[in-house]
């Protein structure tokens, strides 16, 4: 608290005024940061078409969670799992739970309109987000190399295609065919 006080330039009773603990204090910051980043993460409109609405997302969301910063946030919330439980709900509830249930209602809409079928708009949003983003997660986490933007863009691209082949709805496979030629044309 010495040192945050010292960094903001105001006194140590300034900062717990504001904030209680130690604990009140990341509490914030948390909330901050994920407020910042599903700031930074448009949702499409889908009038753009299913597979664009999609593409665009997957890729902001690639480009907003899975950078160096990012993951090293996410290291340093886990990395106080066990003195602070109670901040990793909170981030879980506050970042990676709001975004699927962003891109649940997303995919709601788009099962509205008639482009995919599922039973559970919540499962289907973690499926999508878990194949667009595919290992990169682990690549940035464990500090390799960054992936070159057509080979990340390329896993993205894949993703969409093992996702629509999964739940898009009979009689739009055209949708997916598009998909595929985009990806195979890239």
């Amino acid at each position: 608290m010495d040192a945050i006080a010292r960094s903001a330039c105001v006194s140590k009773a300034t900062l717990y005024a504001y904030f209680p603990s130690k604990e009140a204090l990341f509490a914030h910051l948390i909330e901050a940061e994920c407020r910042l980043k599903a700031s930074r993460l448009k949702m499409p409109d889908l009038d753009i078409g299913l597979v664009e609405a999609l593409r665009s997302f997957a890729r902001q969301f690639v480009e907003v969670y899975l950078t160096p910063e990012s993951m090293a946030f996410f290291q340093a919330i886990s990395s106080e799992r066990m003195r602070f439980p109670q901040l990793c709900r909170l981030f879980f509830e506050s970042g990676p739970k709001n975004e699927l249930m962003r891109v649940a209602a997303l995919l709601e809409e788009a099962k509205d309109r008639g482009l995919l079928t599922f039973s559970d708009a919540t499962e289907a949003a973690s499926h999508f987000l878990s194949l667009v983003r595919g290992d990169l997660p682990l690549h940035t986490a464990l500090g390799l190399e960054p992936r070159a933007e057509a080979s990340a863009n390329a896993m993205v691209d894949a993703g969409i295609d093992a996702f629509l082949r999964a739940y898009r709805r009979e009689g739009t496979s055209r949708v997916a065919a598009r998909c595929r030629n985009k990806t195979a044309s890239n």
